[in-house]
């Protein structure tokens, strides 16, 4: 977990604290404070963040190497491919990081977003549960199929 920490890095001893790791073992509390870069290598910041890479080993071990693993990009394609003019991460990069830059990535990769997570997922469009802030958008997304809804019933 994050937090704003004026401390030093308990493991390098040089770099400002901005990680706080805490575990319970046996009921008692344990807490670590790191650097960023302490924490990445310690797995601490994203501990999912090889689980697609693990996925992807499972897959190509029951679909087979050649349905999995797509084929190399060229230079060129690389050169082509949409970057954010924010903070500068290509497409490419969002693919091997699993995370987007900044918020302005979301924007600029939204259609290779979609087809991912078509992929994925099988729809680009959330259908399971919503926090109850959002009912009043989901009202406005349904509204147009409860109005045809209410035109048919209408005519019958």
């Amino acid at each position: 977990m994050k937090a704003k920490i004026a401390m030093q890095c308990q493991v390098c001893k040089k770099a400002k604290a901005t990680v706080r790791y805490t575990t319970v073992i046996n009921n008692k509390k344990a807490e670590q404070y790191l650097c960023e870069a302490c924490a990445e290598k310690t797995g601490m910041i994203n501990p999912l963040a090889g689980i697609p890479e693990i996925f992807g080993h499972i897959l190509a071990g029951i679909l087979g190497e050649t349905l999995v693993s797509a084929p190399p990009r060229s230079r060129k394609k690389r050169q082509r491919e949409p970057r954010c003019p924010s903070c500068g991460m290509t497409f490419s990069q969002f693919e091997e990081r699993g995370k987007v830059g900044c918020a302005q990535c979301y924007k600029v990769f939204s259609g290779e977003m979609k087809i991912l997570l078509r992929r994925l997922h099988g729809s680009s469009r959330h259908k399971g549960r919503a926090p109850r802030k959002l009912i009043s958008t989901t009202a406005s997304v349904n509204l147009p199929r409860l109005r045809r809804e209410l035109q048919e019933a209408i005519l019958r």
